[in-house]
């Protein structure tokens, strides 16, 4: 037997036991004999394959080296398609070569920044202690989907679901406030006023489709009781995302969370130890901004910015005119815009390590499986360092050795509050919808099995399957439509992966944080 992980983009990061060319889940408190399905479409993928690996390789050095020569301008994108820590390796290689790296997030770096302004580390506290926890506070977050072994381990917790749609939490929930998309701010307003027994008007709450009563039920049920506040992504997917996160913390340390219970968000995995594989960048650009086409060679690693980043029009226009090296395990959507192809190894064809955003757990990941028809990000990395005539890498055990000593303890919250300005709420016409861009069920990001549909409220009187046009100020796409009676009714649900929602979103960044604001967007229905 040997021991990997699952290298999703996920905040459970399974355990797996690799017997007999099988992959089975383990038996860990967290994995607990049970891997999603997401994982069964992972080891049923095509990977790239290269019978001449070494040929490749050499393309890509005379590329880089070319580059370099010509004092051409070189972009480094890398994305999350595999979570395993080696695969920040290949930045060592592109510091030393002048690149601008991408930077920021298009997801989660919001929240991240606000987190950050009244604390100084996005670190979860243990799920020992979200166990211990007795209401659980579900924020733009679909916490049975998207932590679902997480979640086994307090299900029968009492639950409150913050959502602007009713996902299968919400409907477990003791209470489900469903706000229209953007509230977030202005709920957290309400709910300090009801906290301190101040009087609240009604049009308030109707402008946030909640009553006064949901309110007051909600602080009942909160007063002096320990609290996890599970925070998604769906509540900073706008520019001020880091703002409302900031608000809403500030609401859980008036509830005493930060001493009897804890927030959870994508924490920074690495903070327990000092890793030996960071690197300082100095030429940077936001990830939700790249102008690709401002680059002479642009390296894109493990990412599909095509599918996944806003504004696909113009990055699929941009990338046409400017040289792609691809590195990845699939060929995505954006391998295609590639003149070079480096066929990454998987998971199960590399040694990594396999840390958590969302628990403490750690995996060392074994090779299962051997290959010659690809590469790993190591492998490369050491590769072309020795090419260019660069200090080589270290001994691989000494990167690994770094995640088996914890050097820093989860940090004492000691939480400062800051002035922020009010968050307006996006004001729609009667013609006008908001945006939604949830994770599906059966993909994740731009990987699996693609749901290409609108989703609306049936009261809007559109047939399954009819075609509509949905604009934007940024974009126009024609598109088939399905009903959900879970949906906010002046909301459209694109799932994250749709391949037409990034023709209606913009290329902006968040005020904090470098994150893309794929909900900062109104939509119109032709």
């Amino acid at each position: 037997m040997k021991q990997t992980a699952c290298p999703l983009d996920c905040f459970d990061a399974c355990k797996v036991n690799y017997i007999d060319g099988v992959c089975k889940p383990n038996n860990d408190f967290l994995t607990n004999k049970n891997l999603c399905k997401l994982f069964g479409y992972l080891i049923s993928e095509d990977n790239l394959r290269d019978k001449n690996v070494n040929n490749t390789l050499n393309k890509v050095y005379d590329r880089l080296k070319e580059a370099v020569e010509k004092k051409q301008n070189i972009l480094y994108y890398k994305g999350s398609g595999n979570m395993g820590v080696m695969q920040n390796i290949t930045k060592k290689l592109f510091e030393q070569l002048g690149a601008t790296f991408a930077t920021g997030s298009l997801c989660e770096a919001a929240g991240e920044a606000g987190i950050i302004l009244g604390r100084d580390d996005v670190v979860n506290p243990p799920i020992s202690k979200l166990q211990e926890c007795e209401i659980i506070v579900c924020w733009g977050r679909n916490f049975t989907k998207t932590s679902s072994h997480i979640y086994d381990l307090v299900k029968d917790k009492q639950f409150i679901t913050i959502d602007p749609y009713a996902t299968q939490i919400a409907k477990k929930s003791n209470i489900f406030l469903q706000i229209p998309p953007k509230g977030d701010f202005a709920l957290v307003k309400l709910l300090e006023k009801i906290l301190l027994n101040q009087n609240i008007q009604e049009k308030d709450c109707k402008k946030l489709n909640i009553t006064k009563k949901q309110l007051q039920d909600t602080i009942a049920l909160l007063k002096n009781k320990k609290i996890a506040f599970m925070m998604g992504l769906g509540a900073q997917k706008y520019k001020q995302g880091a703002q409302i996160f900031h608000t809403i913390e500030k609401f859980a340390d008036q509830l005493g969370v930060f001493d009897k219970g804890g927030v959870w968000y994508l924490s920074n995995s690495g903070y327990p130890y000092n890793s030996k594989i960071y690197t300082k960048v100095t030429k940077t650009t936001p990830y939700p901004t790249v102008k690709f086409d401002d680059y002479d060679l642009v390296f894109i690693q493990g990412a599909n910015p095509v599918v996944s980043a806003p504004s696909s029009g113009i990055i699929k226009k941009a990338l046409k005119k400017t040289d792609i090296i691809f590195f990845g395990t699939t060929l995505n959507d954006t391998a295609k815009y590639a003149s070079i192809i480096i066929s990454a190894k998987t998971f199960l064809e590399k040694r990594d390590v396999r840390l958590s955003y969302g628990h403490d757990e750690v995996q060392f990941c074994d090779v299962c499986k051997e290959t010659k028809e690809a590469i790993s990000e190591y492998e490369f990395t050491q590769y072309m360092l020795k090419k260019f005539g660069f200090d080589p890498l270290l001994d691989e055990d000494e990167y690994f050795n770094c995640f088996k000593t914890i050097a820093n303890q989860k940090p004492k919250i000691k939480f400062k509050k800051q002035d922020i300005k009010p968050v307006d709420m996006i004001s729609l016409k009667q013609d006008e919808y908001y945006l939604l861009t949830s994770k599906a069920i059966s993909s994740l990001n731009s990987q699996f099995k693609y749901d290409n549909y609108a989703y609306l409220h049936p009261s809007l009187g559109y047939k399954d399957e009819q075609i509509v046009v949905l604009s934007s100020s940024y974009g126009i796409v024609k598109i088939k439509v399905k009903n959900d009676p879970n949906i906010y009714k002046k909301a459209i649900l694109l799932y994250a992966g749709n391949k037409l929602v990034n023709s209606l979103t913009p290329q902006l960044k968040s005020d904090l944080g470098n994150n893309a604001v794929f909900q900062e967007v109104k939509l119109i229905i032709w």
